[in-house]
């Protein structure tokens, strides 16, 4: 898995980016064959409701063409790397389980028409 890490001063922390090639690791390795290109953005930011906050944004690139973009901000950095890595995991399996069956039906199509086509 390809990662690129960055954002403001967060990003330049060691144990913080140790924490996103970890959790980068276990996502790809949940996802064995699948080639995952992914940017962790991490920054401080303030809202006016909740005060200082951590926001923490993952955009991942997959095959065929299929992204996922997850965000969110929490009091720690480390609490928003690690909801940020959770709700990826959670829309990488969906995104799987709506193309898997789409390809098969694909694949079954195309051989069906090759069978009527050649005889």
């Amino acid at each position: 898995m390809l990662i690129h890490i960055g954002g403001d001063t967060l990003a330049l922390d060691k144990d913080i980016r140790r924490q996103i090639e970890t959790e980068a690791e276990q996502l790809a390795a949940r996802f064995p064959g699948e080639k995952i290109e992914a940017r962790a953005t991490i920054q401080e930011e303030f809202d006016p409701l909740h005060g200082h906050r951590v926001r923490c944004e993952l955009a991942a690139k997959l095959g065929h063409g299929r992204q996922i973009v997850v965000r969110d901000a929490r009091k720690t950095a480390h609490e928003a790397i690690s909801a940020t890595f959770g709700s990826a995991r959670r829309n990488l399996r969906r995104v799987r389980r709506k193309v898997s069956p789409d390809r098969s039906t694909a694949c079954q199509a195309a051989l069906s028409g090759a069978r009527a086509i050649g005889g």
